[in-house]
């Protein structure tokens, strides 16, 4: 990786300063927003920390599925367990969501939004530039493309996510198009030419066939996504500026447009929002304090609604765990009001532990048997999604502690 730190950065110094996390793309490398980004002239003038990680020749950014055998490599679980908590202990970081953002090109714009949508609490910005943001776009297509692009780093059809065919619901669980619901309190950014000749850098057209295959295919995602996004009526920046290709010259006139938005929002000091929606596909996640474990049969998406300290909604199968974040008084005793999917209400209590936290047991009905969620099959029924809605009130006559 590469660090570009501000002028007159005095390790010694008090200030903080907010980080941006930035991508680069397929076949690329680390120092590449370096060189041909010319990121230190981009940002000298402003008081930012920039992070060039390196992110392999195919530059997924996920921690591959190697067909099950899982493994390595594992680039979320280094970007975003270790190399961003090494960098908040070594560096005079801001150190929270509300001052880091990430962005990235191509690729590495999957790998921006795809981090963001999976995490939304470690980012506060988000912004792809020619991203690969929907491998739904086609998803025949893309997947084979994206599957191929994992010999740069030595791997076969499968390596990333397992094979479509088989294990779309893994594809569709990384995928920022799936997930953008999780982005929802977050500044988002698309910028994306159209692969055309004709654009303010020059390049595209039939002069430059590569980048003008890439561009339009990073462009059609790039709408579907905007679409996307719009129909869930998330605010965000879209500028489908036309006719250009797929290299730097563009990329940085991206990032030049963009860092003011990032720096307005560090201004912001946004706080953490205590109702939101989560979708995801893994059986034991975090998320703003929250933390779900899942028992159910097969791989299938999940969604928690919160509701800050009042309850929560739950939708998926079989059965959960809820930790609920600290919010509430140590030793004081809580009624859990739980609405199962077959519309019958329980009530018990629940004493908040020492670390403010509750435990909640949400039945979410018969669990789905066999078939993961998309599997095509004609011998099992679809998923079946299940909610259950969990109201949570401090019972009366007790003192806070």
């Amino acid at each position: 990786m590469r660090v570009v730190l501000p002028v007159g950065y005095d390790p010694a110094a008090t200030t903080r300063y907010p980080m941006l996390f930035l991508l680069h793309g397929g076949a690329g490398q680390y120092t590449d927003w370096y060189g041909a980004g010319r990121i230190a002239e981009l940002t000298r003038d402003l008081p930012l920390i920039t992070v060039l990680p390196d992110g392999g020749r195919s530059a997924w950014f996920t921690d591959w599925y190697n067909n099950g055998l899982r493994g390595t490599p594992m680039w979320e679980t280094y970007h975003l367990g270790q190399l961003i908590p090494w960098i908040d202990q070594h560096f005079n970081t801001v150190g929270t969501r509300a001052g880091r953002a990430i962005a990235g090109l191509s690729s590495g714009g999957f790998g921006a939004l795809h981090y963001a949508s999976r995490h939304p609490d470690m980012f506060v910005a988000a912004a792809g530039f020619s991203a690969a943001v929907d491998t739904n776009t086609p998803p025949v297509v893309a997947g084979k493309v994206i599957d191929g692009l994992a010999a740069q780093d030595g791997g076969g059809p499968g390596s990333l996510f397992g094979l479509r065919e088989t294990e779309e619901v893994r594809w569709r669980g990384h995928n920022p198009w799936d997930l953008a619901e999780n982005l929802r309190a977050m500044s988002l950014t698309l910028r994306a030419g159209n692969g055309d000749a004709g654009g303010r850098f020059g390049g595209g057209g039939p002069s430059d066939p590569g980048g003008m295959f890439l561009e339009r295919s990073t462009h059609d995602m790039s709408v579907s996504f905007h679409n996307r996004l719009d129909a869930l009526a998330i605010d965000h920046v879209w500028d489908d500026y036309g006719p250009g290709t797929h290299n730097y010259d563009y990329w940085r006139d991206d990032l030049i447009k963009t860092l003011p938005t990032f720096m307005s929002v560090f201004a912001e000091n946004r706080a953490a929002p205590n109702a939101f929606s989560y979708r995801s596909i893994e059986s034991n996640y975090e998320v703003f304090g929250w933390h779900v474990l899942m028992d159910r049969s097969v791989v299938e998406f999940s969604r928690l609604d919160a509701d800050g300290a009042s309850g929560f909604n739950l939708s998926g199968s079989g059965s959960a765990t809820v930790i609920t974040p600290p919010s509430y008084a140590p030793g004081l005793t809580y009624q859990i009001a739980v609405t199962a999917p077959d519309g019958t209400t329980s009530v018990r209590v629940a004493r908040a532990g020492a670390d403010h936290r509750l435990v909640i047991a949400v039945p979410l009905g018969s669990p789905n048997l066999l078939q993961q969620q998309f599997t095509p099959t004609n011998e099992s029924p679809a998923t079946t999604v299940n909610t259950t809605t969990v109201k949570i009130t401090k019972l009366p006559g007790q003192a806070s502690r």
